[in-house]
């Protein structure tokens, strides 16, 4: 008993820009062998078998079993058959020196080693790739070595078949016989005459000839018998990727007009299709797809004369016994002996095959039993893919704990803060707060002042000049712990006859100059003053929005991002001792002014020691939060920048020129000043109050616009809070989950799209084009969603699915 060797050589890519990706399976009396390699891209091989020797071949000017293609010869034929014989020696040494490519020689050892010469290897080549299936693979000096090995053709994806067949033919002495339904199309041209006394003289054979039948009748044929073989000759051609064929002389029709009834014939134990006729790669795709086990085709024109003669020694080796590859292989070969009246006939015929098909040969095809047996063949396709699963998901769920992972030490923290700061800028405009009025100091207003900082006096006038138009808060973002010129009294005095007036002090500090006001009674530090620290990102410190002009400090460095609103802080814990009594905020004890004159329900504190207002919770951000790290647990928010300035703007001296009217429009509308917040503050360059936002640099008066803008909006008009995917505690399960979801759909797309290179390109970038709008969309929305992360999936699970063992991921 001989037993046949299976090699399978799946190639993945393109031949003119990527190359192929190739891994070798040897399965050989149970045992399986894997090997990688790669096969480099190779234009010049594709343009020799495109533009030169199928355009040589096709410009013989034989009498061809093709039909609807006009060919212009050119010269004598001993000239054309001499141009399409040396265009096929330059093809087979670009061939032979494409696969003697360094990095495809572990693949083409390997070959040589496991195997002798006296063994019988059926080699299939997995591609679908058009140009390689035409590639004269036989030449292949691996082939001259093993005179029992034969190339055939395999898709890369493929179904079991699963037959019930019931044999209805006639038996000889206890023996069936072959069932054979013979198709003879359209003859136009052709003489198939001798296809048919071919066929006729097959021994242990019943053969039932159509000549040139209609549909119906071929249809009939294929649903009311049980069919072993099946044959056609006559004319056909390839149209795109699919085949026609001639069924007589005014009709012609695809497979796919026949599947039912093909179906019908695979389903009752069709075994083998042969298609003696021209250029039969289309047909191959058609016939794949209907799951027949195995097919002889010819890929290219074929000439009459050959046609009939490969029937012919290919007839009388396989009903001799032979094994099917070989029977072809010897056909094949004795068609050298033609070849100087037809160049490349020996290049025509190919196997195409169902891998989970064990070939038959004729005893089996009589229903007696073989004396050979064949390799175990590869696991089934649904078994594989199942298998293909658990890997994947494997290597999805290693990829998204390294992201988390890393994620972790905060390696990441820099990038995500820096695509927040994008994301943010990136966000569409929004309209005007109307409810906030800022009074910018500017330098011309410093100016004409008597210079900086800003007299007592001049402040007392600023308050004559607003305080008749009865706005809800007056707040000057100006420390003034020490008397400024005259005016001092008058100044303290305002603000003890006027509720509505603030100032603001800085905690953190130990120069008494960021204090409020010493004349201020402790109630009035309390109600009257609000802090102006905001938190920074690159060392997480506090800073004052506001500095003395004794402090005489630089502005924060760019790395040092105001990105957070800190609502309150316990002065307690301030690491010296600090000069700002207030635990509020400016921008909160601003909002919560004008909160209290709304039908809003008051501050409340709930069950999780959260602050609401009515309906809105400000969650406090915790120690680990979307990008962020290490947090440090104080009541703070993300500070919800709006796309455009949170609020009006006038200029110092448009206020005390009495530029300002009682009745002020607003963007959406008119309506009086006592329905806003006003705000004081410089921007003038010389008080240096400036920082860095993702807006790039902002005057402190803005910034605590902002804020106080995001708590109004939030609590009145239910614009979103920014918030993260959820979480228990410092455990981001919510990012993980997403993170995970990106590294699974990666997967899927890389292991389905990997041998097509341009589409898994256009797919990943795709891919990171949706992320990249779902979390712009996302952060618009209120969401900060795990982008960088997500992209560091999206990468690291595409390496790993392509680069992993084919072995561990997909079972092949």
């Amino acid at each position: 008993m001989t037993i046949d060797k299976l090699v399978v050589l799946e190639l993945e890519g393109d031949l003119r820009t990527a190359g192929f990706r190739a891994t070798l399976e040897i399965r050989a009396e149970l045992q399986t062998l894997k090997v990688k390699g790669y096969l480099p891209p190779a234009p010049e091989v594709e343009a020799q078998i495109q533009q030169h020797w199928q355009h040589a071949y096709r410009s013989l000017g034989l009498a061809l079993r093709i039909k609807g293609q006009k060919i212009i010869h050119k010269g004598s034929l001993n000239r054309r058959i001499a141009e399409c014989r040396e265009s096929a020696a330059v093809l087979c040494d670009r061939f032979q020196h494409w696969l003697n490519a360094a990095s495809f020689q572990s693949i083409d050892r390997r070959l040589r080693e496991e195997f002798s010469r006296s063994d019988t290897i059926r080699f299939l080549i997995r591609t679908d790739d058009l140009n390689l299936q035409k590639l004269p693979w036989h030449e292949w000096d691996f082939f001259e070595r093993y005179p029992k090995a034969e190339v055939a053709l395999s898709a890369p994806e493929y179904e079991a078949i699963h037959s019930s067949k019931t044999y209805s033919g006639k038996t000889v002495l206890g023996k069936r016989t072959v069932k054979v339904l013979a198709i003879l199309g359209s003859s136009e041209g052709i003489d198939l005459e001798g296809d048919r006394q071919i066929l006729e003289q097959l021994p242990d054979a019943e053969i039932e000839f159509l000549v040139e039948p209609n549909r119906q009748q071929l249809s009939d044929r294929l649903w009311k018998e049980s069919w072993d073989i099946l044959f056609f000759a006559g004319h056909s051609r390839t149209e795109g990727e699919a085949g026609r064929i001639y069924i007589n002389q005014t009709d012609s029709l695809t497979l796919v007009e026949l599947k039912y009834g093909l179906r019908q014939a695979i389903d009752h134990g069709l075994q083998l299709a042969i298609f003696n006729s021209c250029d039969g790669l289309g047909l191959v795709q058609e016939l794949h797809q209907l799951r027949i086990p195995q097919m002889i085709v010819m890929r290219e024109p074929v000439n009459d004369r050959v046609a009939a003669v490969f029937l012919q020694y290919f007839l009388e080796a396989f009903a001799s016994g032979e094994p099917l590859y070989l029977a072809e292989r010897q056909a094949r070969e004795r068609l050298q002996g033609l070849e100087h009246e037809f160049p490349c006939a020996s290049w025509l015929p190919i196997i195409f095959q169902n891998p989970l098909v064990t070939p038959p040969n004729w005893l089996i095809l009589r229903g007696q039993p073989s004396t050979s047996t064949i390799a175990q063949t590869p696991v089934l396709p649904r078994q594989q893919r199942r298998g293909q699963r658990l890997p994947v998901l494997w290597v999805c769920l290693i990829v998204c704990l390294a992201v988390l992972l890393i994620r972790s030490t905060g390696v990441l923290q820099p990038i995500e803060l820096a695509t927040y700061d994008h994301l943010m800028r990136s966000r569409p405009a929004e309209i005007i707060d109307s409810r906030i009025l800022v009074v910018e100091v500017t330098q011309e207003d410093v100016n004409q002042q008597g210079g900086y900082p800003l007299t007592d006096a001049t402040l007392v006038k600023t308050i004559a000049a607003l305080q008749p138009l009865d706005p809800v808060a007056i707040a000057f973002d100006m420390h003034r712990f020490q008397p400024r010129g005259e005016g001092r009294q008058e100044l303290i005095k305002q603000f003890q006859q006027n509720s509505k007036l603030l100032t603001v002090c800085a905690f953190n500090q130990a120069d008494q100059n960021y204090a409020a006001p010493p004349e201020f009674s402790a109630n009035q530090q309390m109600e009257q003053v609000g802090f102006s620290n905001f938190v920074t990102d690159r060392f997480g410190q506090l800073h004052s929005s506001s500095r003395s002009d004794i402090q005489s400090e630089a502005s924060l460095s760019k790395g040092e991002i105001v990105r957070r609103h800190l609502l309150s802080y316990d002065p307690d814990l301030a690491p010296s001792r600090s000069t700002c009594a207030t635990p509020y905020s400016l921008s909160f004890q601003l909002a919560y002014r004008f909160l209290s004159n709304t039908n809003i329900a008051p501050l409340q504190v709930n069950a999780q020691q959260q602050w609401q207002f009515g309906s809105v919770v400000f969650h406090p951000l915790p120690t680990r939060f979307s990008g962020y790290r290490t947090l440090d647990g104080t009541n703070q928010i993300m500070l919800n920048y709006r796309a455009a300035p949170p609020g009006q703007t006038v200029t110092l001296q448009q206020v005390l020129s009495g530029q300002i009217a009682a009745e002020m429009v607003r963007t959406s509308g008119d309506a009086p000043l006592r329905d806003r917040i006003v705000l004081i503050g410089y921007t003038a360059p010389v008080a240096r109050d400036s920082f860095n936002t993702p807006y790039g640099e902002m005057a402190g008066v803005w910034i605590h616009a902002h804020m106080v803008s995001q708590i109004l909006s939030a609590v009145l008009d239910r614009r979103s809070l920014i918030g993260g995917l959820p979480q228990w505690g410092t455990v981001q399960w919510g990012d993980g989950i997403t993170i995970l979801g990106i590294s699974l759909l990666t997967g899927a797309i890389v292991r389905r799209l990997r041998s097509r290179r341009l589409w898994l390109g256009a797919a990943i970038a795709i891919l990171v084009i949706g992320l990249y709008q779902s979390c712009l969309i996302g952060l618009s929305q209120g969401r900060w969603l795990p982008l960088i992360p997500s992209l560091f999936a999206v990468f690291l699970t595409a390496m790993s699915v392509a680069l992993v063992r084919n072995d561990s991921l997909n079972g092949r």
